[in-house]
């Protein structure tokens, strides 16, 4: 399951890919997080379809699964749960030609029948910001989405920060933004 989550992921950054940045502009900026979380499966029930698993912190939780759970038979108690959540954020100076095309897709996988059950959802979003103010001494950038709205982000990561620094009010900035989940089942 590992490969097709990560070919999943591979072809949707690559679909959602931003324009390179003249020299004189702030260059693009990509930045990566992840959280993931394990469970332990203390029993299954496949004429119930249901699995009761123990979290890290001990609570135990049932979840009724439904027929799209094609490999529940591979399932036995012991077994592990692992979910990862990932979140990749790009940004570029908008194209020198003006044209900013907008973007968004989405795939979901399944584990092939006869293995471990395993799952991977990926959406991204490609879109042209329009930058309206850039605090440096709170490390914040506040800019006007393609619908109008506005918002204002925290700059944690030093790559962000080095981008943010030569943006000014009226800079137009191309924001990709990839989100997947994953759940595997290992032993």
């Amino acid at each position: 399951m590992h490969f097709t989550r990560t070919v999943i992921l591979l072809a949707a950054a690559a679909g959602l890919g931003l324009p390179l940045a003249a020299s004189a502009q702030p260059q693009p900026a990509a930045v990566a997080r992840s959280a993931e979380a394990v469970a332990i499966i203390e029993a299954v029930d496949q004429r119930e379809r249901s699995v009761i698993l123990r979290g890290e912190d001990g609570a135990l939780t049932t979840l009724f699964l439904g027929n799209q759970v094609r490999n529940l038979p591979q399932v036995k108690a012991g077994d592990r749960v692992v979910m990862r959540v990932t979140e990749a954020v790009a940004v570029a100076m908008n194209r020198p030609d003006g044209r900013a095309p907008v973007a968004a897709g989405e795939a979901a996988g399944a584990a092939p029948p006869g293995s471990m059950p395993g799952a991977a959802y990926v959406r991204g979003l490609r879109a042209l910001v329009t930058i309206d103010a850039v605090d440096r001494r709170a490390n914040t950038v506040t800019f006007t989405g393609p619908q109008g709205n506005q918002r204002t982000v925290a700059l944690r990561d030093p790559k962000m920060r080095d981008f943010a620094r030569r943006l000014r009010a009226g800079d137009q900035v191309q924001v990709a933004v990839v989100e997947s989940v994953t759940i595997d089942v290992v032993r």
